[in-house]
């Protein structure tokens, strides 16, 4: 199994044939997981699977080799701690996509195909295990277990959380077949029953699909189990490198009682879940130490929402798995009652985190802050997104609560789009403080429930406006893939930023420990900019290799922030869902069909100042060059070209390559309200190669081909003037006419020079002559007239402009343009 390391290492691929190989994608690994110190054979299903050279886990201590019948045997060290790793396939087409893979404590047994009534329950033991499937609609699991009068047996299905499309359903059932117990959903649609034996005997779990579908990929894991098991910590956020005491809620937590420093109480009136009967959560109290450093490799199943969270896990020996817990570089008060109306608010100093609970119906917590007039403070409050049942509504008021002066509710970001959701019904919110004095903040939960339940956790932040930021890559497909480069050619994925605080400046990502042969240029996401393209390149010469991609951002407040990767679990709507994973992963394989070169800093030639460096600028034009290096010379298609990751405020541009041409430019006009600063984009070709040999008849088959370009970076500076063409200006002209183009130049930012306007466009200006015209001193307005060879070309040309230079002591310095959408007529 590849190594999960950060550096890239080589690994053996042949070299596949020119047109685009089929992308490997990994639909479900069973079992999903394995104890610690054993080796488990798992089976994979999948797409594109048949040259399947080895796995690579995102924990680099776990291993792989081949077993039989195309099977995998995984082996576990025991020193490998419970937790959610991240597994892929490697095969001679790249990398497969990601699939969860857990590693637990208890012992592990797989699902008979025989246990589908409850007469025929397959018979399992207490602290087990079970790895099953629904492989047909309609398809009934059970399970037989023997337990005393009062053990509490904790019976808890992971389908969701381990990638499966399964939406499982429990219930427990007597000997006689009377029905016990239900559940479908606790840990998000993952259900888990806390089970009180009412006496000696024998029950039986059953285990289905809540709508009776069913495939291969269904699986599922079912625990049964009386041990150590943690649901959640409080407070559930921790100051960095400060030790803090802990209180860890769960089951059967008196077996941890014997660890050093540890103490375990109970606490009742709690039902766990609500549908059941009251039971006592217990819970124990530990002093936890957070990592010093950030934290790149974490055992934990993460949210897409969860991007913007710094994250721990925390292992209680003997417990089944890792409890998460948040980092904050702010102290953090613990909510403590009573703090349950306005006149017990408990104050707060800005900037901190809160820790707080909302376990009884209706309750609210209020807190109190002191604020001076215009000053700006950020509220921001986290529960579904570190996993509380939780529809929080954050509200402030004036000192006596008597006016309500903001409100925050759910944030909808579509900035992720379908590929990486990141709406969520957490509040955020900005407020400036209208004077000097006291304000409140209340905290309260919307989900309407007559139960008491400790899980309704969440955590404030009061902080003022500290720009931060938080970055990761999402694939462009909407469907499971994972990040293969073919030789000679690139992968684009996007950079997602998530703008925290108030941060508007530009972010700048760098790669890091790349290989000889793969190229990751810088790239730039521009001031409020949430998406720019990452590109990674390989050369002819690549060696095949896996290994992890190691992204760092940086702003000019904000340094040295790790870029997250992400997966698409499942596409489309409405089933579709995509989470973080642990490293983002790269491989190079195949050969790329062609390879598109983009330049966006190409001299522009000019008839009086020679070939001028453009200095770009809000009201100018960029031109990118673009070059075609086609694989198969004996078969050409047109190449469609549009921009990628270009900016909202920018006009999105089209252009065509002909089949015969290699070279063309698209050009983007840089609106006058383009905020100043460094952005990346990069340019998409859309076009046709040939796939596999020619018919007998001699005709070609081809297929459709999306290819990427180079990243281009600019940076957009202050303007000098902008150039404003009359909106009254014709826009046709005929063959052997003269038109008078009239338009207008603004001088902004103190410039007072000369401003030399002409006809341009970014390849040859054809059958079209424009005669120049200089604006000195505090000229605006004038016209440029246009001549129409008797045998221009009909229709418009592309990237046809104003073009203005501006002079500084006779030296070109300035640049603006607008287009001139000009059509030649008959």
């Amino acid at each position: 199994m590849a190594s999960g390391g950060a550096a890239l290492s080589l690994v053996a691929m042949t070299t596949v044939a020119i047109s685009a190989p089929p992308q490997p994608v990994l639909n479900s690994v069973f079992p999903a997981g394995g104890c610690s110190g054993c080796t488990v054979e798992v089976s994979l299903t999948g797409q594109n699977l048949d040259a399947v050279h080895s796995l690579r886990c995102s924990h680099s201590k776990i291993s792989a080799t081949p077993g039989d019948e195309g099977r995998w045997l995984i082996t576990i060290p025991e020193d490998v701690p419970p937790g959610s790793f991240d597994l892929q396939a490697i095969t001679e087409n790249g990398l497969s996509s990601t699939r969860t893979f857990v590693v637990g404590n208890r012992a592990e047994l797989l699902e008979d195909d025989a246990s589908n009534d409850l007469a025929n329950a397959q018979t399992v033991p207490l602290d087990v295990v079970v790895n099953g499937r629904i492989e047909q609609g309609g398809d009934l699991d059970h399970f037989r277990f023997t337990a005393e009068e009062n053990r509490r047996v904790i019976i808890e299905c992971r389908s969701e959380r381990i990638d499966s499309p399964l939406r499982a359903v429990l219930e427990v059932f007597d000997a006689d077949g009377s029905r016990l117990a239900v559940n479908r959903g606790y840990f998000g649609i993952d259900p888990l029953i806390d089970f009180r034996v009412p006496r000696d005997g024998e029950y039986i779990v059953r285990v289905y699909d809540l709508v009776y579908s069913g495939s291969a990929d269904h699986i599922y894991r079912l625990e049964i189990d009386t041990g150590p098991r943690v649901l959640f910590a409080f407070p559930n956020v921790i100051e960095r490198d400060k030790t803090t005491p802990v209180t860890l809620y769960g089951w059967n937590l008196q077996q941890a009682d014997e660890l050093p420093g540890v103490t375990a109480t109970s606490i009742s009136g709690v039902p766990s879940p609500p549908e059941q009967s009251p039971q006592a959560l217990d819970r124990i109290d530990v002093e936890i130490t957070p990592p010093a450093a950030a934290l790149t490799h974490v055992p934990l199943r993460q949210a897409s929402t969860e991007v913007g969270l710094e994250q721990f896990a925390y292992h209680l020996p003997g417990a089944h798995a890792p409890v998460s817990l948040s980092l904050t570089d702010v102290p953090v008060t613990t909510d403590a009652d009573p703090n349950h109306d306005p006149t017990t608010a408990i104050p707060l100093t800005v900037p901190c985190d809160v820790s707080g609970q909302l376990a009884v119906p209706e309750e609210t917590d209020w807190f109190t802050v002191e604020a001076r007039r215009g000053e700006v403070l950020w509220i921001e409050a986290f529960g579904e997104r570190i996993g509380s049942p939780v529809d929080l509504e954050i509200s402030l008021f004036d000192e006596d609560a008597g006016t309500e002066l903001a409100h925050f509710g759910d944030e909808a970001s579509g900035i992720g789009g379908k590929r990486f959701a990141l709406n969520h019904v957490d509040p955020i919110g900005r407020w400036v403080a209208p004077d000097d004095g006291r304000y409140l903040i209340m905290a309260r939960n919307l989900t309407p429930t007559p139960q008491v339940d400790p899980r309704r956790l969440y955590r404030l932040s009061v902080r003022r406006e500290e720009p931060d930021f938080a970055l990761a890559i999402v694939p462009r497909s909407e469907a499971p893939s994972a990040l293969n480069v073919p030789r000679g050619g690139r992968l684009c994925v996007d950079l997602v930023a998530l703008r925290k605080r108030g941060l508007n400046e530009s972010i700048r990502v760098t790669a890091h420990d790349l290989p000889s042969g793969l190229e990751c240029p810088d790239v730039w996401l521009g001031p409020r900019v949430s998406r720019a393209p990452l590109v990674l390149s390989a050369n002819d010469a690549s060696e095949p290799f896996v290994g992890g991609l190691t992204l760092l951002a940086s702003s000019e407040s904000v340094t040295d922030r790790p870029v997250r990767g992400s997966t698409v679990v499942r596409g489309g709507r409405p089933t579709g869902w995509s989470r973080l994973i642990d490293q983002p992963a790269v491989s190079v394989s195949g050969q790329a069909p062609l390879r598109l070169t983009a330049d966006g800093h190409e001299t522009r030639p000019h008839h009086l100042y020679g070939d001028l460096d453009v200095r770009h600028s809000p009201g100018g034009i960029l031109d990118v060059a673009v070059y075609v290096d086609r694989q198969h010379t004996d078969y050409t298609a047109p190449v469609r070209l549009t921009g990628v990751g270009v900016p909202d405020l920018i006009p999105k541009q089209t252009f065509t390559i002909p089949a015969d041409q290699e070279q063309g430019h698209i050009s983007f006009y840089l609106p006058p309200t383009l905020p100043v600063g460094t952005y990346t984009i990069a340019v998409q070709g859309e076009t046709t190669v040939p796939a596999g040999e020619k018919n007998e008849q001699g005709e070609q088959p081809t297929e459709n081909v999306t290819v990427i370009s180079n990243p281009v970076t600019f940076e957009v500076q202050p303007a000098a003037f902008t150039i404003e063409l009359d909106p009254f200006a014709p826009r046709q002209i005929r063959r052997g006419e003269i038109v008078q183009v009239g338009y207008r130049t603004r001088r902004v930012n103190g410039f007072i020079g000369k401003i030399h306007t002409e006809l341009y466009a970014a390849g040859p200006v054809v059958g079209l002559r424009g005669r120049g015209v200089t604006f000195v001193g505090q000229t605006e307005t004038g016209q440029i007239q246009v001549i129409a060879n008797e045998d221009a070309p009909l229709g418009r040309q592309p990237s046809l402009r104003l073009y203005g230079v501006g002079v500084v002591e006779d030296e070109p310095v300035f640049h603006g343009s607008c287009f001139l959408d000009l059509e030649i007529v008959e």
